[in-house]
């Protein structure tokens, strides 16, 4: 196994990387199918667990507070529900507020050592939420737990582009989304054996400052195991031999994606004015109004169907079936050679679950509960957008700067969504759950539109191919999607 090395700066990375890409990128080398196999399978096992790791517990630590809401963390604090709502809307504001120079760290330093550091500090920062010093101090701790955790997602749509070719990214990207998913089962666990523990005095502390604690501490172990374990670039991968590294070139050769990382202005220029950026952005806050509400307010929603706290977390855990969702569609969308239609089916879902909730009177409480169960699938359209923006975003400060705007609007949602559940409105919640209604209509709609813009340029492209040729790319070329006139989009 490697160790952890002095870490080298992200230039004289990408100039190790660019030297094995280009060699790679000679026309005469090819790579069999068994040697493709078997830098994949290397890839999945090898980097794919310890990913996977660290996003479900992402999930947990920025979701644990709903579980803590019923094991007396409110109380305890004093908070009110606009109080809650708020701390959980400040998550979000430091995520917003550290979006871009984690994306900016992400570019300039190796991928790896800025994951891992990040992780080991939100972990420690999640701990200091088991210490009740009131509102303010927790605001604080929520926005800076955001903050540290916003280098998450943008990494492993990197490590994802690195490592696999454009009809994988789909399926890898929905197995490290479905991570979200488990969190609901090994947090609901965790949960209910801390709430009966608690119950029987059991504990030293109480439930809800053991969560964050026991949680905290598994974070920052997760973080370390990435140090020491995840290469920065699949040419320093300690599990691929000299020439594996080579063929590991080789195979995403066909991504048209450049090495190096200067970082380019007019980059920045056209992916604010591509028509793309915007599309993708709506999808970011569009899944997001409704996400915010429901990743906060879920168990404080299933309770109020009349279920105990132990009953509550019970049936929290049934929602760990949207694992299978995120992977389940994601894979159909690689199958079918198309990641955008395939969302349209879980919008209708959701929004079917959705009235449900809203619309069934009290008593129906088995049928309101079915529908907090199917609400969830129209997520996979956030997972399918970073897919495509792995996939079809091209050059290095393009795909930084989209990543990066994608995730402002995702936190700009989830900032929106706590604040739409207002006591006032109670017991229907109408004009929140209306809201949702729209969200999840629009956000299909915004994906038929990707589908629709692919399918136009690919088309244009094709035609100018035909009557001009295209020039033969080259990797140390830092073309975008849109300069790059042998590209083509993957829906």
């Amino acid at each position: 196994m490697s160790k952890l090395a002095p870490s080298p700066s992200r230039s004289s990375v990408d100039k190790e990387a660019a030297q094995v890409t280009t060699e790679a990128a000679d026309p005469d080398l090819f790579i069999s199918k068994e040697d493709d196999a078997r830098i994949r399978k290397k890839a999945d096992t090898h980097l794919l667990p310890i990913l996977c790791s660290v996003y479900a517990l992402q999930f947990l630590d920025k979701t644990c507070m709903s579980y803590a809401a019923i094991m007396g963390f409110r109380e305890a604090n004093h908070l009110s529900i606009s109080d809650y709502s708020w701390l959980g809307s400040i998550f979000y504001l430091g995520y917003l507020v550290g979006e871009y120079p984690m994306c900016y760290m992400l570019q300039r330093f190796p991928i790896a050592k800025v994951t891992g550091i990040n992780a080991i500090t939100w972990g420690a920062v999640l701990c200091l939420m088991a210490i009740n010093k009131g509102f303010v101090y927790l605001m604080v701790i929520r926005f800076l737990l955001g903050f540290f955790e916003s280098s998450i997602t943008p990494a492993l749509a990197l490590f994802t582009g690195q490592w696999y070719k454009l009809r994988e990214q789909g399926t890898r990207t929905g197995v490290w989304f479905a991570m979200n998913g488990f969190g609901y089962i090994f947090g609901g666990g965790i949960a209910y054996g801390l709430v009966k523990a608690d119950q029987e005095g059991k504990l030293a502390l109480p439930g809800w400052k053991v969560i964050y604690i026991l949680l905290g501490l598994m974070t920052a172990v997760s973080g370390i195991l990435v140090l020491f374990f995840i290469p920065d670039t699949p040419d320093k991968a300690w599990f691929l031999t000299d020439e594996e590294k080579k063929l590991a070139a080789i195979r995403v050769r066909g991504n048209q994606q450049p090495v190096e990382s200067k970082w380019e202005w007019s980059q920045v220029r056209e992916a604010l004015t591509d028509p793309l950026t915007l599309m993708y952005c709506l999808v970011g806050i569009l899944t997001c109004i409704p996400n915010g509400l429901l990743t906060n307010f879920f168990t404080i929603i299933i309770q109020g169907f009349g279920f105990t706290a132990l009953e509550t977390l019970l049936l929290g855990m049934v929602n760990s079936w949207l694992a299978f969702n995120y992977f389940g569609w994601l894979w159909l969308g690689d199958k079918l050679r198309n990641r955008c239609l395939v969302g349209i089916v879980p919008c209708c879902i959701s929004v079917l679950g959705l009235c449900l909730v809203w619309l069934l009177p009290p008593h129906m409480k088995i049928g309101r509960l079915v529908g907090c169960y199917i609400v969830i699938p129209y997520i996979i359209c956030l997972a399918a957008t970073m897919s495509l923006i792995t996939s079809n975003v091209a050059g290095k400060t393009k795909k930084s700067t989209v990543n990066g705007l994608y995730l402002i609007f995702y936190c700009v949602g989830n900032l929106i969504g706590p604040q739409i559940f207002r006591a006032k409105d109670a017991p229907k919640y109408t004009p929140a759950y209306l809201t949702c209604v729209l969200c999840v209509i629009l956000t299909g709609v915004c994906m038929v539109g990707i589908d629709l813009i692919y399918r136009y340029e690919n088309k244009k492209r094709d035609k100018l191919e035909a009557v001009h040729g295209v020039h033969e790319f080259k990797p140390e070329e830092d073309l975008t999607d849109r300069q790059n006139p042998h590209f083509r989009y993957t829906p």
